[in-house]
């Protein structure tokens, strides 16, 4: 009976971390999207980063990604070539159980 009871709070445990985690790396699959989009718009290859930073803002206005700024989570620039390179770097929190939270970095870089 013990058995039942500890195997249920760990299966609890861990299935209230998956549903804490799953909206964290859906938002992050949106944001690696947008940025793929944006490297690979030819419409944008030459705009300056405060376009390519407002079309960002747009995409993450109709995904609901609300909570993070582009401005922060994004860093525009250009290579040698004169190409668009995102670098997405920023972390998610989530509150798990009281004073226990979940942290989930990403860091990524996109280029065409």
């Amino acid at each position: 009976m013990i058995k039942w009871v500890v195997g249920l709070a760990v299966l609890g445990f861990v299935g209230l971390t998956g549903f804490k985690l799953v909206p964290v790396y859906i938002n992050n699959h949106a944001v690696g999207k947008i940025a793929q989009e944006v490297v690979t718009d030819t419409e944008l290859k030459n705009r300056s980063k405060r376009e390519v930073l407002g079309k960002i803002g747009r995409q993450f206005a109709d995904n609901n990604l609300t909570h993070l700024d582009p401005k922060e989570v994004m860093s525009v620039a250009r290579d040698s070539n004169g190409n668009l390179v995102l670098d997405v770097k920023y972390e998610e929190r989530r509150k798990l159980l009281y004073n226990l939270e979940i942290v989930a970095g990403f860091d990524e870089q996109f280029t065409n």
